[in-house]
């Protein structure tokens, strides 16, 4: 009897132990999901972004103008495009806040944004800078 007992006490145990190991299928489901420019974009500008922008830098980042501001638009004091949908190794929008300071300073100034946040913008823009 206790031969019985003590293996349903160690089913039970091993059962419970992978009960939360679900986790990394749902870092990949994260992965998987398609960007939307207005729900995972946009909120970085908002937070991050706007303080400054459109006070300098002659470029507007409020939610009513952002998007038109950088895709396909030439970058004001830079010889580049802001957005190459598709390629954000040719954008300056990526290139200003990868912190390789290829056109100047680092955005935003005097801090950097989450390497998360940097990532996100980097798969919106090579998944092709879509306005969803």
């Amino acid at each position: 009897m206790k031969k019985y007992l003590l293996l349903i006490l160690s089913g039970i145990f091993l059962l419970q132990s992978c009960y939360k190991d679900v986790g990394p299928i749902e870092e990949q489901a994260e992965e998987t999901q398609e960007i939307s420019y207005s729900r995972n974009i946009q909120p970085i500008f908002d937070q991050n972004c706007v303080s400054c922008h459109p006070s300098s830098g002659n470029l507007d980042l409020t939610a009513s103008n952002s998007y038109n501001e950088l895709v396909n638009v030439t970058a004001s004091g830079y010889q580049g495009i802001l957005v190459v949908p598709g390629d954000s190794e040719s954008s300056v929008l990526y290139k200003k806040i990868d912190g390789s300071n290829v056109y100047g300073s680092n955005m935003p100034l005097g801090r950097s944004l989450s390497a998360s946040q940097i990532a996100l913008i980097k798969r919106w823009i090579d998944e092709g800078a879509q306005n969803n």
